[in-house]
């Protein structure tokens, strides 16, 4: 079943422009509805007319993506994993970027100090902040007291979804009977626990990861859950390292995404999970190399793993605040493969305060795509300049592009200029341009009535410029010199 189109949806829907879903017209509704901005329960009339059953769940059929979500935990920080409508980002986009859940063992005595870390864990990147999804809790002792009350301590510590991962049945639902109001992921359904997990996943509500390495059975594991009744289910088909093993990890994910997506196979169309944290298990680290190596391996699967739009992924490394450097490795991967490619990442053109600029501040000239405005402005932070930023509206293209295409041009320079009221700041007129925007400088100094200088064509060059070629008396007498 291909994509629906507004107008599909709109024909399901009663018409009346309510605006009780928030919207303006069914029709904006209706495609908000398709870009997951909004959800078939928030249309109040579909909702509560007896009559528009039969539309409701005709609606809630062909909005519903080939892979299917599932949502982990509750509140604010509730995970939503897979999802997704393609398989690759270009066909259209990704929607739920790949979750990371970061493994504590129950026996560790920094558990609640680590699950604080972890929750509190926020990392800014071009203006977007980047967060650890959840939390693993992997019975290593053994014991079904201790893992209970780690996975208390956990709920206590953390508002982050926990998986619950124990090989375990007994130990496994004592601890899911404990904390089941938080909707844990219950770790795990096997071809020998599947009825008993399931049972208990459908009296509570809770979603149930089923496991195996081999795809047969696991679509067979993937079918039984569905009759017993459970609705969320995420598949993981192992991961496995050592000579040939990424290769056949990778393989089995994609075959799963592949029956999903393309085929639709209504087993294989759930969330797929991998974990890279199952390094420390299979290969021995007792070895001469370093800890960084080790943990480089685990690092690796997991970047091949977020390539691919796995929907959730466990890692070892990454947890104690002397590891930053993996989850910045990943998290900036992960911020890139799930960018939007249907829209250019911008920000609201204007005058920007650079830390505390004064009159005689330099006025720096960029453009509103926000990969090129964010690091310009941390540039200039970096270089300890107090000056102001006037980003021009370029249509959320970059300074190149922009310029050859005509979106950065002197003309809207100089009308971001007035409009912004620049030169109304300080006591000069001098603005300072990229260096890749260099032929624009003529026209601009007609079109902006300014002196403009030509500054470095990338903007870690701003400190030695500034120390450099910053001479604002000089560049004001020429100005002078020029007007008369």
């Amino acid at each position: 079943m291909g994509r629906p189109s507004p107008l599909e949806i709109y024909a399901l829907l009663d018409k009346s422009n309510c605006k009780d879903c928030g919207r303006e017209t069914c029709m904006a509704f209706a495609t908000d509805l398709l870009e997951r901005q909004v959800t078939v329960q928030d249309c109040t009339h579909l909702m509560q007319d007896p009559k528009q059953a039969k539309k409701r769940e005709k609606l809630i059929v062909i909005v519903t993506p080939p892979q299917k979500s599932v949502i982990i935990g509750v509140g604010e920080r509730q995970c939503k994993c897979g999802g997704e409508e393609v398989l690759n980002r270009h066909q259209l986009t990704y929607y739920n970027e790949t979750a990371i859940f970061m493994e504590i063992a129950d026996d560790d005595p920094d558990l609640e100090k680590t699950a604080k870390y972890l929750t509190d864990l926020v990392i800014e990147r071009m203006g977007e902040m980047l967060r650890v999804n959840g939390i693993t809790l992997r019975c290593v002792s053994g014991d079904s007291e201790q893992f209970k009350l780690a996975a208390k301590k956990l709920t206590e510590a953390s508002d982050l979804p926990v998986m619950l991962a124990c090989m375990n049945l007994d130990i496994l639902l004592a601890a899911a009977a404990e904390i089941k109001d938080y909707k844990p992921l219950l770790y795990a359904a096997t071809k020998d626990s599947w009825e008993q997990v399931g049972k208990f996943a459908v009296q509570n509500n809770l979603p149930i990861v089923a496991v195996s390495n081999d795809l047969d059975e696991l679509m067979s594991l993937s079918a039984s859950l569905q009759k017993l009744g459970v609705k969320e289910i995420v598949l993981d088909a192992m991961t496995v390292f050592g000579s040939g093993n990424v290769a056949l990890t990778y393989d089995n994910i994609m075959q799963l995404r592949i029956a999903a997506i393309d085929k639709e196979d209504s087993n294989a169309g759930f969330p797929v999970m991998g974990v890279p944290a199952a390094y420390w298990i299979q290969v021995k680290t007792d070895d001469d190399k370093k800890l960084w190596e080790h943990q480089y391996q685990e690092i690796i699967m997991s970047a091949i793993m977020e390539s691919i739009d796995t929907s959730l992924i466990v890692l070892h490394s990454g947890k104690r605040e002397e590891d930053i450097w993996v989850l910045l490795a990943i998290m900036t991967l992960r911020q890139s493969v799930f960018s939007d490619p249907r829209i250019y990442p911008t920000v609201d053109p204007g005058l920007y305060e650079v830390g505390e600029p004064d009159k005689e501040a330099p006025i720096f000239v960029t453009s509103n795509y926000r990969l090129t405005k964010i690091p310009v402005e941390i540039d200039i932070k970096g270089a300890n300049v107090n000056a102001y930023l006037l980003v021009v509206d370029s249509e959320g293209i970059g300074i190149e592009s922009a310029v050859a295409g005509g979106q950065f041009s002197a003309g809207s320079i100089a009308e971001a200029v007035k409009e912004f009221g620049a030169f109304e700041k300080v006591n000069h007129r001098i603005l300072i341009i990229p260096g890749m925007a260099a032929r624009l400088s003529g026209a601009l100094e007609d079109e902006a009535d300014a002196y403009v200088v030509v500054g470095p064509r990338d903007s870690s060059g701003i400190g030695k410029y500034m120390k450099e070629q910053w001479k604002p008396e000089e560049f004001m007498k020429i100005y002078e010199d020029l007007k008369e």
